[in-house]
């Protein structure tokens, strides 16, 4: 895998449906070498701490092939990088063979899979798109927030190494699934909460799921 581009942006102000808000969507390719800490990349500042950014969402990682499938849903060509608002836009980011855990090495930064994105209304401003969010989290294409666990210089172009496979885990697209999809799948939301290195957002997410389902045993 290589990283095709790396996008950052500072928060900014736009104007959806008459009303003024503010979003770090928009980000934008940087050409420089960047620091990655495990407050994210530098130059790259989140609008809403509460759902992005942290320790557990430092870094958000797409895949460019997922833009060819963008492009014919949408009927519409994508040519510039950072698409869904991701900070490394990588050639070929497979979220089936990918799991919770998994951990990657750039040059000397090490980051680790830490959960799906879960998009909001925002991406759908991004995308011109009142259908996208729902067509987006359908899809299981979501890419993977991952956590600094050593910082390190990047630069576009950088080879990105599989270090560690995590064992008894989950692929991305497996927890997307029983997110949005396969969502009363009691079973496999159990077995995602045994899972240590999948965020507390989402366990907590699957733990709300199962006591309305009736199962108390994960709690």
């Amino acid at each position: 895998m290589k990283i095709l581009s790396i996008n950052v942006s500072e928060p900014q102000k736009v104007i959806f449906n008459g009303k003024e808000l503010i979003t770090s969507i928009y980000k934008k390719p940087v050409s420089n070498l960047v620091h990655v800490s495990s407050q994210g990349i530098d130059g790259d500042r989140q609008t809403d701490l509460t759902v992005h950014g942290g320790y557990d969402k430092a870094v958000y990682a797409y895949s460019h092939a997922h833009y060819k499938t963008w492009a014919t849903e949408m009927k519409k060509e994508f040519n510039e990088y950072g698409l869904v608002g991701e900070n490394l836009t990588i050639d070929d980011f497979n979220e089936s063979e990918i799991n919770i855990g998994d951990q990657f090495k750039i040059n000397e930064c090490i980051l680790q899979v830490s959960q799906p994105r879960i998009p909001c209304y925002k991406i759908g401003i991004k995308m011109n798109s009142r259908d996208f969010p729902k067509m987006f989290s359908q899809s299981g294409l979501l890419g993977s927030y991952l956590r600094v666990i050593k910082d390190g210089d990047i630069t576009a172009g950088d080879e990105i190494q599989k270090i560690h496979d995590e064992e008894n885990s989950m692929s991305l697209k497996d927890i997307a699934n029983i997110l949005f999809v396969d969502i009363k799948n009691i079973e496999l939301m159990k077995k995602a909460l045994n899972i240590d290195t999948l965020t507390e957002e989402i366990k907590e997410k699957f733990r709300e799921r199962l006591m309305k389902l009736g199962d108390f045993s994960s709690l």
